[in-house]
């Protein structure tokens, strides 16, 4: 009997064949595509991020900033838009027709363009904040074979518009928009925005191309001084022709708003950036600030307008050796106004004596003397009114006179502004506004009142008394015609290395205010160490009257004396 074989273990028929290679087969491409799937569903952010970078760079470019304007909107500082010029050699075709290029487009020899490039690995700047026609002779190389490697970096150029006008005060600002002095470092923050990142890619030639889907905000503010920059100008150009012709080491020219405390020119000479001797320089007023010792003595009650003073013979002895000598007069006796007519140290020196030391550095301290202005400005001094129970009668009586102290500029215009209001001691103010991109405006020159310094009744007295100072007395230069100005003159010795006081080295001044009926404008003149002259009534009081005249002018102010022909 036949027996059939017994069947293999494992029988493939085709069909089992074919379902096996398929799923063979299609194993990999389900592989490949889960892992897709796996990477643009959960890897996709991580893959999107590397294409960008490879694709795309963020580039630093400087931010514009802000604009520094006068009160009436000139512009005395802004931002330009420039361009530097470098050169990524991984990208250049030719190295000796791109130098020649660049050599002959920017005016720079060849040597000096291939000491640049031997020196660097691959990118470097060829020039910084090139000419505009440079900019565009690069430009329109850019996407030619010549222009291969070139980048036009955009930047931007702080300039001014008036030259150095106002450029004590406004200071500089760096390539990084960041202020170093003056109004640009005082308001940095308002002026400046954070270096910006741009996304940028490089096309194959090398060229960088911007995105222009990404659209700037701008946040920079603009700083609006209280300078008039046309009587900024009056002033700088008056200060300037005076010290150099007295030969002068430095010059400063102030002007004040009695009535609102605005600064609307502050002059220095010689001129440097963010260093304004207006607020920075100290020094020994001398005779201008008899003023405030007489108004003082006056206005406490201790004199009256009518008193003569005894001269002791022109020469008076304070103290046992220590004499102070009149030698501009030959009178016994002299009244408040020829006192301060004629200048008189031992009229004034009797006066802070019979005023005392305490009420005397009371009145001081009041006008403000010894104390900083809230204006801030970088540097600005305090000065230096010793206390009053360290004085000894000799320092009593020479503050009389400005000896002992020290003052800068605008405490004493702003002192002679308080006479010229009616007794009211204002805050100065340099800065006018501050306009935010929104449109918000912040007001920063609002009157603001310290203190009543004198009463009504002294002020008036004192602003006769300063006004034959210029009609009669040492003041004479200061007249201008038509109108009634009052204001005294200052001569005093500085103090010398060796100690003492320096016989050949004066500071002399001028201060005063314009029309004196109803003064618009209070006007100081400082002119430190000249040689020629040595008097403030001879070298400082033209100067005020050059200034004052072109004030009256540019704001049309009508005469105050009806008589004058």
């Amino acid at each position: 009997m036949l027996r059939k074989p017994a069947a293999s273990p494992v029988v493939f028929n085709v069909k089992s064949r074919m379902r096996t290679a398929g799923m063979v087969i299609l194993l990999a491409p389900l592989c490949i595509f889960l892992r897709l799937f796996y990477m643009q569903t959960f890897l996709y952010e991580e893959f999107s991020s590397k294409a960008e970078r490879a694709i795309y760079n963020y580039l630093a470019e400087d931010r514009l900033r802000g604009k520094i304007l006068d009160v009436n909107g000139r512009e005395l500082a802004e931002s330009v838009r420039t361009h530097s010029c470098g050169v990524n050699k991984r990208y250049v075709k030719d190295k000796n027709k791109t130098v020649a290029f660049l050599s002959e487009t920017l005016g720079l020899p060849k040597k000096r363009i291939l000491e640049k490039w031997n020196r660097s690995s691959n990118f470097f700047f060829v020039a910084k904040k090139i000419k505009p026609d440079n900019y565009i002779k690069i430009s329109e190389v850019l996407r030619t074979q010549l222009g291969q490697g070139l980048e036009l970096t955009p930047e931007y150029e702080r300039i001014h518009p008036y030259g150095q006008s106002a450029l004590d005060l406004i200071g500089a600002a760096n390539s990084k928009n960041l202020g170093l002095s003056g109004i640009e470092q005082m308001f940095n923050r308002e002026l400046s925005q954070d270096i910006s990142k741009k996304r940028a890619k490089r096309a194959r030639r090398g060229e960088i191309i911007y995105d222009r889907k990404l659209k700037e905000e701008l946040s920079v503010a603009n700083v609006y001084l209280t300078i008039d920059s046309v009587a900024q100008f009056y002033a700088e150009a008056a200060l300037k022709k005076a010290v150099e012709d007295v030969g002068a080491e430095h010059g400063v020219a102030l002007v004040q708003e009695p009535a609102t405390g605005k600064i609307l020119a502050a002059a220095s000479y010689p001129v440097k950036d963010g260093q304004s001797l207006a607020f920075q320089f100290t020094y020994e007023p001398g005779s201008t600030f008899k003023t405030v010792a007489i108004s003082s003595a006056l206005d406490a009650g201790v004199v009256s307008v009518t008193d003569s003073i005894d001269m002791d013979g022109r020469n008076w002895e304070i103290a046992r050796g220590v004499v102070v000598r009149d030698r501009q007069h030959n009178k016994d006796f002299l009244s408040i106004p020829e006192i301060m007519q004629l200048s008189s140290n031992i009229g004034a020196g009797k006066i802070a004596l019979e005023l005392g030391a305490k009420n005397l550095f009371y009145y001081i301290k009041a006008f403000g003397f010894g104390t900083k202005t809230d204006i801030n400005f970088n540097g600005e001094s305090r000065g230096n009114v010793p206390p009053y129970n360290k004085w000894t009668k000799v320092d009593t009586a020479t503050k009389g006179y400005g000896y002992g102290v020290a003052v800068t500029p605008v405490q004493l215009i702003n002192a002679y502004s308080a006479i010229a209001n009616g007794g009211t001691l204002m805050q100065p103010h340099i800065i006018d506004r501050i306009e935010y991109a929104g449109g918000r405006v912040e007001k920063k020159s609002k009157p603001v009142k310290i203190r009543r310094v004198l009463r009504q009744e002294t002020t008036d007295t004192m602003k006769k008394v300063l006004q034959s100072v210029v009609e009669t007395g040492s003041g004479r230069r200061a007249q201008i015609k038509g109108y009634n100005v009052a204001g005294k003159t200052g001569t005093a010795e500085k103090l010398s290395k060796e100690g003492g006081y320096a016989k050949r080295s004066h500071i002399v001044s001028f201060c005063g205010f314009l029309p004196a009926s109803d003064p618009q404008f209070t006007v100081l003149v400082i002119l430190d160490n000249p040689t020629k002259y040595t008097f403030g009534g001879t070298a400082a009081a033209p100067v005020f009257k050059e200034i004052a005249e072109r004030l009256l002018a540019m704001k049309g102010i009508r005469p105050d004396q009806l008589d004058f022909e």
